[in-house]
């Protein structure tokens, strides 16, 4: 058999058996792809995998500790007087000591009290509280109502800045529809009117106004007469001539003589010219009579 000196000690397991010597290799035995050493057990001893052995045991040893921690509160405590004041405390069925603690103290608290004062102090307690109640009610009320007025104030004003439209707009169709307009200008004539309109309530009433350039109501005269949509309308007519139909029912077709005005006798002055200017005039032509305006243009020496 061969020897085994005392450096050369004999692994338990081996997972390849060249990594032992050639003359030890007949002591292992092969199991499970590994080789275990085959040892006789005797007299107790024996190899084996003592792994699980020393987890256990270390498992154990730590519940020991554990317990041994939690038994240190009890040390020295007389177990039958234990068992009788467990006996004594379940007498109370499911009242913990903090509860019979507290019932003790609101008992102790209740005993103190005056009936009298503390019947005046619950009727107060409830006054004020039905007071705070009816103010909350109030004040939600108070809000629901203000912001109702809110809005019909705000439809009021909205219908009113309608009405006042509806009104400025039906007198100016009216009174231009009067002026009898060429077809084709009747939109831009009511623009125009429209620019020097405003229209208010006063008394309860829409009023409609000729204002000014400035913003500021016109008048006739010196008496303060009212400067009416009519009258305006009326003046245009005046000075943009050719926006309108003639009176004996003749069109304003006609070309421009030497002196900047139709032939003919009409009494369409031409707005490019120096003596007649009339930026107003000119925007009404350009979208109104194109045409006449690119003549008019040309007679007064005009470029684009």
């Amino acid at each position: 058999m061969p020897r085994i000196s005392g450096m050369d000690m004999l692994k338990a397991v081996v997972t390849d058996l060249n990594t032992v010597e050639e003359g030890h290799r007949g002591f292992y035995v092969e199991k499970d792809g590994k080789f275990f050493l085959n040892v006789t057990p005797i007299d107790g001893f024996q190899l084996d995998n003592v792994q699980g052995l020393k987890s256990a045991l270390g498992a154990e040893r730590n519940n020991v500790a554990v317990l041994t921690e939690q038994l240190k509160p009890y040390q020295g405590l007389d177990a039958a007087a234990a068992r009788t004041a467990i006996e004594r405390i379940g007498a109370f069925g499911e009242i913990t000591p903090e509860a019979a603690k507290t019932a003790i103290e609101t008992a102790q608290r209740l005993a103190a009290l005056d009936p009298e004062k503390q019947a005046e102090q619950i009727a107060t307690t409830k006054l004020e509280t039905f007071k705070g109640q009816l103010t909350a009610q109030f004040n939600l009320r108070e809000t629901e109502l203000v912001t109702q007025v809110n809005g019909q104030k705000a439809t009021i004003e909205s219908l009113t800045g309608q009405l006042q439209s509806v009104m400025a707009d039906g007198q100016i169709k009216a009174e231009v529809a009067k002026a009898n307009p060429l077809d084709d200008a009747r939109d831009a004539v009511e623009l125009l009117v429209s620019k020097y309109v405003r229209s208010s309530m006063k008394d309860g009433k829409v009023v409609v106004d000729v204002i000014d350039t400035n913003g500021n109501p016109r008048i006739k005269d010196h008496n303060g007469t009212p400067f009416t949509v009519a009258d305006l309308v009326a003046e245009i007519r005046e000075k943009s001539a050719s926006l309108f139909k003639a009176e004996e029912k003749r069109g304003m077709g006609l070309t421009p003589g030497h002196n900047g005005t139709p032939p003919g006798g009409a009494k369409q002055p031409n707005p490019w010219v120096k003596e007649t200017y009339n930026l107003t005039q000119q925007m009404l032509l350009e979208n109104t009579k194109p045409e006449l305006a690119k003549q008019l243009k040309a007679v007064a020496g005009v470029t684009d």
